[in-house]
């Protein structure tokens, strides 16, 4: 079916140009003017920026975290994702002694063919390494998945990394099309930093034990392996200017690329000071205001190539039991539905129009980052028609992070960021923010299921 989105802003990376796009079995036909004598569906822009469907790489959808079932499943995620004109999301797949990785990527994707509202990429954490885990990894990259996600802390959970794991896991994936996702915080320091915890009852506890010197610590030996192996990492969910600031150093020398998110730029310490802060309760922790600053002053600056929200929700009744000793509280909050918005206001006041780099850091790079581009995150010729059109200063509304029974993260925040239209694969799914057809979902895999 063809469909023309005419009379818009078109985003071009460093530029809005006006033109109209032009789609043919929900991919991009042409980019430019198409005359009168077009008599298919039309969608009038009406002089509204136009830019690639936004990117959230970094989301946890359909799992369980240690004894909790995540509020959000795959159906859920996507209609809270495509309302905010997202229409890529990447989730988890992480192996288990039970279920070895290629089940569990399959498992996952029957989970979101004919269930997710907008497509599905993949991380997938191998916990063995062995050569029967080394053949079902192959296996995995042969399908197209291209990011793997380690960790240098939660030993407890089996996912844990050594740095001496990395040296080897670096050595071995050197040459091979995957780029490395890594949470980087100390495990010994942060050990040493809860030991040093009095009162567990209180939530600042939490900060406490993670502090921002473990996650700096981490991204330092993290780089110095990636470097010494000629391997692409990813750094999530920096916290700390210190932490970016020698991602940055390192840029000169090494592929490496970096993300933040909303709440480690709005959100800071004092949050968990409140009598319901345990709901505030993520990691890496929540940081001073002081350090917050920094980390804003650190994204209108450019520091970092995407923002993602690791979104990770938890049902109001899991995030309060417990809380009376904060080690027993469930570590996330949600933030996929705010994350555009958050987004854009992070970045008023900095270089260039925030409208432009919205469009780079929620579409072009998480996309590159993930070995979608220019499939997705571009609007060009062969791009997948996923599209949306966005009112930049509408009447202010009030966030919405998770359309599932979890705790808002910000109370009280406003938005003036309105998706005028949203389309994935070319098809129309929200229009002003309402979900088009509740009974078709559009999503699919990114990878061949």
């Amino acid at each position: 079916m063809n469909l023309l989105v005419r009379n818009g802003q078109v985003w071009q990376r460093d530029r809005f140009e006006h033109a109209d796009i032009l789609i043919n079995d929900g991919v991009i036909e042409s980019v430019g003017s198409v005359g009168e004598g077009f008599d298919g569906p039309t969608i009038d822009a009406q002089g509204f920026p136009v830019l690639p469907g936004f990117i959230d790489m970094h989301t946890h959808l359909d799992d369980t975290i240690g004894p909790c079932i995540l509020a959000d499943d795959i159906g859920s995620g996507t209609r809270c994702a495509v309302q905010n004109g997202i229409t890529t999301v990447g989730t988890f797949v992480t192996e288990t002694p039970d279920i070895p990785l290629t089940a569990a990527l399959a498992r996952m994707a029957l989970r979101i063919n004919g269930h997710a509202y907008c497509d599905v990429a993949v991380h997938v954490t191998p916990t063995r390494w062995d050569a029967a885990g080394w053949r079902a990894l192959e296996d995995v990259l042969a399908c197209g998945i291209r990011t793997i996600k380690l960790y240098t802390t939660y030993r407890n959970a089996g996912i844990y990394s050594s740095y001496d794991d990395l040296d080897e896991i670096f050595r071995l994936l050197r040459g091979r099309p995957v780029r490395v996702l890594i949470h980087c915080e100390d495990d010994l320091m942060l050990a040493a930093a809860a030991a040093e915890v009095d009162d567990w009852s209180h939530p600042s506890a939490h900060a406490q034990a993670r502090p921002p010197a473990a996650e700096a610590a981490a991204i330092r030996a993290v780089l110095e392996r990636a470097a010494a192996h000629g391997v692409p990492v990813h750094i999530v969910h920096v916290s700390t200017a210190e932490g970016a600031d020698l991602i940055a150093a390192a840029r000169g020398s090494q592929d490496v690329t970096c993300e933040t998110g909303p709440q480690y730029l709005t959100l800071d310490a004092t949050w968990l000071d409140r009598a319901d802060g345990h709901r505030w309760i993520c990691s890496p922790a929540l940081r001073s205001p002081a350090l917050v600053k920094q980390m804003a002053a650190r994204a209108r600056e450019g520091a970092f190539d995407v923002f993602a929200s690791d979104h990770c929700p938890f049902f109001c009744e899991d995030k309060d039991t417990g809380c009376e000793d904060v080690r027993n509280v469930p570590s996330g909050i949600p933030g996929l539905g705010a994350l555009p918005h958050v987004s854009y206001t992070a970045l008023q006041g900095g270089k260039g129009d925030p409208l432009l780099r919205l469009g780079l850091m929620l579409s072009e790079n998480p996309a590159r980052v993930l070995g979608l581009y220019p499939r997705k995150g571009s609007l060009q010729p062969g791009a997948d028609a996923d599209i949306i059109i966005v009112s930049p200063d509408d009447d202010p509304n009030q966030l919405r992070s998770s359309l599932a029974e979890t705790y808002e993260p910000y109370p009280g925040f406003l938005t003036r960021l309105r998706m005028h239209s949203v389309l994935v694969h070319g098809v129309p799914i929200v229009h002003d923010g309402f979900l088009l057809d509740t009974d078709h979902p559009q999503g699919s895999c990114t990878w061949e299921s």
